[in-house]
This record gives structure tokens, sequence and C-alpha cells, in this order.
């Protein structure tokens, strides 16, 4: 066998196990309700020190592409079009504004470090580390009856200041490798990239969702919307624009579009497979990190590893110094404009939601996606500075992830904003639903189309139906322990069907059917978003 067939082989092989071993941590991190972003970044770091794995090959040049727009869209296509519209101003101040600080300030601490080291190189290394990640704080949040305007102010975030970082990032890139940078080219090109992108995003996201609307079933749409955020990210970089804003603005179009006119099985199976496709991005780079941490430290000495932790851990301070600094600030001016103005309303609840947001500063995916996708100069030349780049950014995400990660739900406690009542709002909204199954069903019994058994039935139905939903999607602990013993004889059924079965009192295709109901009644709610 030719020697990079082998060796493709090798790496192939290493990465299936590896993914196989990511899906054992998912479930290990599930089991012990901890967000599965810890656990992989921890576990997947140490299964890439296991001796004898062979080292996975890969173009640094192509994982941006690779990994980003479908991370990117599906963020998009998750938010809250109408909430994401409606909190604009703190969502912008935090992708925006701390984006660019933190990236300045990260900059210049690095460049104090490594004064050797480019100016392009610090920046680049500032954009890296200076967008959140979402995931691992919501799945947190999401098990408190948090309020939904929280959830999207942090989702937003994540979504545009994964764009603004990456538009920086890619500026110092082309400064880095070009040698030459110029404050006002850069801003003309960023305001150039930004527009251009998110232009050609919402005109791709009107023409595609359009088309899918009118000319795809579910399967075939939800197929296709896999090449989506790729093919808006291609014709972005070939136009020269932000192939990340683009992917954006296109899933924001395709957030608000999927709500009212998409097919009910579209969105069931969309959310699903995208769900999991992202899941399984997570694997692979995380996998990809635990590997480039072992080439790495094995070509350096102890003092070197030790002081690349000492360096991340300085920069894990100054992220969560900025990040509560702008928070407080921000709330502070918040203050003295309520004190100025008999319209706004001032209480302590906006210290406690600044705290709360300001320590959700979790890193994650993008950054890691980021720092590996720092290019290879041709010739096979890493950059200078890479690897203590690459180690520090681990670093960072580890530590980001861990402190807040097994804090937020403590925080979230002292803080006494795990109770509201945002659910009542849907309380409201399916006692609407079932006032109108109740009038249409009395309609159809005064008009004598049907019989007084199946206005029984349907009545019966319907209201059974908004309890059951109620109970299931509950924040509220004694609702949680009544759903739990639903599934409970939801599953003593199963049992008994299975038991059925083998005495062959029914078929194969008879128990496929009846478990097929058994299962849509007990996951009719399910999502394969982890939490």
């Amino acid at each position: 066998m030719p020697g990079g067939v082998g060796k493709g082989m090798d790496s192939l092989h290493t990465l299936i196990i590896l993914m196989f071993a990511a899906a054992l941590l998912i479930a290990f991190a599930q089991k012990i309700q901890i967000p599965y972003p810890i656990s992989l970044v921890i576990g997947g770091t140490a299964i890439g020190f296991i001796p004898g794995l062979h080292p996975i090959e890969f173009d640094p040049n192509l994982i941006l592409l690779i990994i980003l727009p479908p991370i990117l869209y599906r963020s998009s296509f998750a938010i809250s079009f109408r909430e994401f519209k409606a909190n604009w101003k703190e969502i912008f101040s935090l992708a925006l504004g701390l984006v660019f600080l933190t990236t300045l300030i990260i900059g210049f601490i690095f460049k104090w470090i490594f004064p050797d080291l480019p100016w392009a190189l610090a920046f680049a290394f500032g954009a890296i580390i200076s967008p959140p990640d979402a995931v691992a704080a919501t799945a947190i949040l999401k098990r408190f009856p948090m309020q939904s305007r929280l959830l999207t102010v942090l989702e937003g975030e994540s979504l545009i200041n994964d764009a603004s970082a990456l538009v920086l990032y890619k500026l110092a890139i082309a400064a880095l490798l070009s040698g030459v940078f110029s404050w006002t080219d850069g801003l003309f090109e960023l305001i150039k990239v930004a527009i251009g992108g998110a232009a050609i995003g919402l005109i791709f996201g009107f023409i595609i969702q359009r088309f899918s609307r009118r000319f795809l079933e579910p399967v075939a749409g939800v197929v296709l919307s896999i090449t989506i955020p790729y093919v808006t990210y291609i014709a972005a970089d070939a136009a020269g624009v932000s192939g990340v804003l683009a992917v954006v603005a296109n899933g924001l179009v395709g957030s608000k579009t999927i709500l009212t006119h998409q097919a009910p099985l579209r969105r069931i199976l969309g959310f699903l497979m995208w769900d999991i496709y992202v899941i399984l991005l997570n694997c692979f780079v995380f996998i990809l990190i635990g590997m480039q941490l072992k080439l790495f430290i094995s070509d350096m000495q102890i003092r070197e590893i030790v002081l690349n932790i000492c360096y991340g851990i300085i920069f894990t301070a100054a992220l969560i110094l900025i990040r509560m600094a702008w928070m407080y600030a921000k709330t502070i001016i918040y203050y003295f404009i309520a004190r100025e103005s008999l319209n706004k309303q001032y209480n302590k609840k906006h210290w406690r939601e600044a705290t709360l947001i300001g320590w959700s500063g979790m890193r994650g995916i993008v950054s890691l996606t980021a720092v590996l996708a720092l290019p290879i100069i041709p010739g096979g030349v890493a950059l200078a500075g890479r690897e203590h780049v690459i180690f520090i950014t681990f670093v960072v995400i580890l530590l980001t992830l861990l402190i807040p990660g097994f804090t937020l739900s403590t925080l979230i406690h002292r803080l006494k904003l795990d109770h509201n009542k945002e659910h009542y709002k849907e309380h409201k909204a399916r006692k609407e639903l079932e006032k109108i199954a109740n009038e249409k069903i009395q309609k159809l019994q005064d008009s004598n189309k049907i019989s007084r058994e199946q206005f029984e039935f349907l009545t019966i139905y319907f209201n059974l139906q908004r309890r059951v939903l109620e109970i299931s999607t509950s924040s509220l602990k004694k609702f949680q322990e009544l759903e739990l013993l639903r599934l409970e004889v939801i599953r003593d059924q199963r049992m008994t069907l299975i038991g059925i079965w083998e005495r062959k009192e029914i078929t194969d295709s008879q128990l496929r059917e009846l478990e097929h109901e058994l299962d849509m009644e007990e996951t009719r709610l399910a999502r394969a978003e982890l939490k």
C-alpha cells in the first residue's frame, strides 16, 4: 500500500475510534448532568494522549469551511427572530462592542507577553478567544424556568459575535500573511465585507426558502438544508465578502420562515437532523484539538508547558474581568438613564441579570475551529507562535467551560433568577387553543355533523392534550414528577408489548407499528439537542 494511502487509512481509523469515544463522553455528560462540551474538552484531550493513536492529518485552511458554516447556520435558525429584534441593542452591544474591546485588550496583553511575535498574530488571538459560545451556558440555563429574554440575549450574542470576531480574525490573518496592515484600509475592508456578506446572505435566504417551500417535499428540503450554509459561504467568499455574515443572515431569514411557512414534518426532521449534526461537529473539533495538543506538548519542555498554562490562566482572568466590567458598566449607565426618565424603571433585577450574563462567557467550538484554522504557510512551515496560540486557547476554553459550568447553577439560585412567571404565558396560550377546540367541537355538534359519542371523545381528547403538553414541558417540580410517572407507565406498556410479541401473539410488523405509537407518545416533545 502506498505510504500516503496508508497514512490516510491510519488517520481514518483513529478518527472513527475517537468519534466512538466522543459519543461515550457525551453519554457520560448526560448521565452526570453537565454540559457535553465540558466532557468533550476534558475527555477528548485525555484520549488524544493514548499511546499508539496515529495523528489525524488535516488541512488547517479547510477547517473554517468545514465546521463554521453549519454551526453558524444552525445557531441562527434556532434563535427567536422576534425576541432577537426586541433585544437587538443589548445583543449588538455584546456582540460588537464587547468583542472589539476584548480583541483589542487581549491583543495588547498577548503582545506584552510575547513581544517578539507580530501584532497581527496578537489581534488574531484576541479575535479567536473573544466570542463566547452559548451552547454550554444555555444547556445549563434551560434546566431552569429562566426568562426567554436572557436565553435570547446569550444565543443572539453568540451568533453575532461569532460573525464579528471571525471577520476581525480573517483581517488579522490577512495582515499576518501579507505583513502589511493599515487601520484605514482595515476599517474600509471590514465595512465592505460585512455589508456585502449580509446582502448575499439575505438574497440567498429569500430565494432558497421560497424555492424550498414551493417545490421541495420535507425530506428533500432537509437534505438541501445541509448544503445551504456551505453554498452561501462559498458564494460570499468568492465575491470577496464575509461568508460568515452571509451564513448568519441566511439563517435568520430561514428562522423566521420555518415557524410559519414550512410543513410540520419539515420542522421536526430539520431540527432533529441539525441538532445531531452539530453534536457530531463538536465531537470532531474537540477530538482534533486533543490530537494537536499531543503533538505540541511532545515538542515542549515542562517549563514551557507550565508557562503556557499560566498564560492561559491570565487570559481567562482577563476575559472574565472584561466581560463583567462591561456588563456592570452598562447597568450603571442604565441606572442613571432610569433616574433621569420617569418612563424607565430600575430595580435590582438588572444587576442580577448583568451578573448572570457576565458569568456566562464560556468559549467553545468557534474558538477551537478558528485556532485550528491558523494557516500553514505554503511549503509546510507553521506560523511562528502557532503552537503557543493553540495551547493557550485550549487552556482558556477549558477554564471558561469549567469555572462557569460548575458554578452557574448555584449562581442562578443565589441570584433568585430561576423563578419567573413566563410559563403562565404558555399556559394562557394553551388555554386559548383548548377554548377554540371546544368551540369548534360544539359547533360541529350543533350542526349535527358529529354524534354525541364523537362529541364526548373530541372534548376529552383536546382537554387532555393541553394537560399532557403542559406537564411534559413544565419546569415546575410537581409537574416534572408527574411526567416521570407518565413515562414510567408507558415503559411498562412497552415491556408488556414485547412480551406479547415474544409469545408470538403479534407479528414483527405489528410490533413495529404498536411500538412506534408508544415511541411517539413517549418522545412527543423530544429534540436531539443535549441539555
